[in-house]
């Protein structure tokens, strides 16, 4: 098979055609600015609405609740720095050890100026203990974050349950909802949500634009003054952007998530494959409630970055934990709240896309085969 199988989709995802079609007039000729009152600049504007339109369906929010970003990490320091700031009085914060790096170290920033900040845990699974996060708020609770589902593991967290403890005690509750986008429904009216981000890129958009719903009646400081985004976020809006985000969560609204059953399968049939043909191997993660593309498989004695490199030679494409710490030599901090044997065990992830194949996950399995059992014999 000669072409490329790629098999991290959690990392980010490729641009669908009908997502470059959407923007391509809007980098060309249609290049006005949406601030504009001439025609050039109405079109964009007009379009933008059309796209927060579609945003606002897929969450079941208002129009109005909207707001576009530059990417998911700026949506979550947004709404965590809003929440601070409008709490002058409190300093304590309730998250979990397995969040992204954007919101852990925000979480670091504001320790390092006076807050108190706990780090819910998780078991070998990856799992809450929802009675610790009840038993962890204070009168001085301002804010609870934690994810919907985790960008490692797949896990998806009971974010309905802690939406009802967060508004049984009249706290702010933050939701990074990135990689549950597009794959389960979200209600972030049933689900208690008052702030939610998600990025474009990782549901077939470009790199570069992000959503951040915020509750209406929520008190909401922005991050950067300006008189764009409804005085919420300055800065000329990203017209095709925000043009190609619409496109794909109108895709997504069409598929009525066939293609999260459909990688569902593949990822199953994919795990059954490796148990039954490669020994000493562990999946990590909440095998009962994991999102459906997602695979967290470790080795013993085979390295994972030269197993990743092996792979790439055949053009395969995986990788080993969060792509926004593969530069780090530090092990997966999700990994490590999990207590995995990192020293005998290494974790590749495998997260699987709307374009992937029946046959791309025979060629992915059967290669991999082989390449652990040539990397174990040479130990």
């Amino acid at each position: 098979m000669n072409k490329t199988i790629y098999l991290d989709n959690n990392a980010t995802t490729k641009c669908s055609k009908e997502v470059l079609e959407a923007m391509f007039p809007y980098l060309e000729s249609e290049f006005g600015n949406p601030s504009s009152i001439y025609s050039l600049g109405r079109d964009g504007k007009e379009k933008i609405q059309e796209a927060r339109k579609n945003v606002a369906h897929l969450l079941n929010a208002t129009e109005k609740e909207i707001l576009f970003t530059s990417c998911a990490s700026e949506s979550n320091v947004t709404a965590i720095m809003s929440a601070v700031k409008n709490n002058p009085t409190k300093k304590h914060i309730i998250t979990t050890k397995v969040e992204h790096a954007s919101i852990v170290e925000t979480m670091h920033y504001l320790e390092q100026n006076g807050y108190n900040i706990t780090y819910l845990s998780v078991n070998e699974q990856g799992k809450l203990n929802l009675e610790e996060l009840e038993n962890s708020i204070t009168e001085d609770t301002l804010l609870i974050t934690v994810m919907m589902a985790n960008n490692e593991l797949g896990n998806i967290y009971p974010i309905k349950e802690i939406g009802s403890i967060a508004k049984k005690h009249n706290i702010l509750f933050h939701v990074d909802a990135v990689q549950a986008i597009g794959k389960i429904p979200i209600d972030v009216k049933e689900l208690n949500i008052d702030t939610l981000s998600f990025s474009g890129h990782k549901i077939y958009a470009p790199k570069g634009i992000g959503v951040l719903y915020i509750k209406e009646n929520i008190p909401f400081i922005p991050l950067i003054f300006g008189h764009q985004e409804n005085n919420r976020r300055g800065g000329t809006e990203n017209v095709p952007y925000i043009i190609g985000l619409g496109k794909a969560v109108e895709l997504l609204l069409e598929d009525h998530y066939k293609t999260s059953e459909k990688m569902a399968l593949l990822r199953d049939k994919m795990e059954h494959e490796i148990l039954e043909n490669i020994s000493e191997v562990k999946i990590y993660g909440d095998l009962d409630s994991r999102m459906s593309n997602t695979s967290n498989i470790a080795f013993k004695n085979v390295e994972g970055d030269e197993l990743l490199l092996v792979l790439e030679s055949f053009g395969i494409y995986v990788s080993t934990g969060s792509a926004c710490n593969a530069h780090n030599a530090e092990p997966s901090h999700v990994l490590t709240a999990c207590h995995a044997n990192l020293e005998e065990y290494s974790p590749i992830r495998i997260s699987l896309g709307k374009d992937n194949t029946e046959e791309e996950i025979e060629y992915f399995v059967k290669t991999l085969i082989n390449v652990v059992g040539m990397l174990r014999r040479k130990e």
